[in-house]
């Protein structure tokens, strides 16, 4: 497989889309094949503000299905935030090298520490990363790659000033956000992810620096349309 890098993700009208010719390990929060596994496409589509689709899963095979992404082997997520605003990055450091992508939707924003304060359904709009290494990582690493980009999108919107609009206080995230992480199992080899590692060093710096540009895409557009 050769190195994958940000051009290798593909960004259509609905969706978000990446394929590699062998199977990459991935763990992830997905609505489509969540969990841990081996898959060769990636999806990220976009729905509606007013999707309030009563069988999601059932109705996101059936679009897997009508787009011709093989069921068995595609992670798939979903979100309000048109796929025109995904934000993707690479970074590269010291033989290091990783792709994200991140589309953030922040109207249901949420202080996970007050959510006792709110009520609420499910919402499409959310905040969905995807963080593609190119190494082989071990499950530990895989599973702390999920922590680290967890703490740098925290920061990203502690520094962007958002808030849970409930509670006034400090978000850390939406009601709803899917994380993805998946390593191409070609080149070196990383037992570890964390804040100490080098690897969790990029991660850290790429995620935080990748969120915050589409937080000001999202605030752009919404200025935007406010006017």
């Amino acid at each position: 497989m050769p190195i994958l890098t940000k051009d290798c993700i593909q960004i259509f009208d609905q969706y978000v889309a990446l394929q590699t010719d062998s199977p990459m390990k991935v763990v992830s929060s997905a609505m489509h094949n969540p969990g841990f596994g081996h898959y060769t496409h990636l999806l990220n589509r976009t729905v509606p503000i007013t999707y309030d689709e009563r069988q999601p899963h059932l109705e996101l095979q059936q679009y897997l299905q009508a787009q011709h992404f093989p069921l068995d082997n595609t992670v798939a997520m979903m979100t309000a935030v048109q796929a025109k605003f995904a934000t993707i990055r690479d970074f590269t450091y010291e033989g290091i090298q990783l792709v994200v992508m991140i589309t953030a939707g922040l109207g249901n924003a949420v202080d996970i520490t007050r959510a006792f304060h709110r009520e609420e359904q499910y919402h499409a709009g959310t905040i969905n990363t995807w963080l593609v290494i190119n190494g082989k990582l071990s499950d530990e690493a895989l599973f702390q790659a999920m922590i680290s980009t967890t703490e740098a999108k925290v920061k990203a919107l502690m520094d962007e000033g958002i808030t849970d609009p409930t509670t006034g206080t400090q978000a850390t995230g939406t009601s709803t956000d899917s994380l993805l992480i998946a390593s191409t199992e070609e080149g070196d080899f990383h037992q570890y992810a964390g804040p100490i590692t080098m690897l969790g060093k990029v991660i850290g710096y790429g995620v935080y620096e990748t969120m915050r540009e589409a937080i000001s895409k999202y605030k752009k557009d919404k200025e935007e349309r406010a006017l």
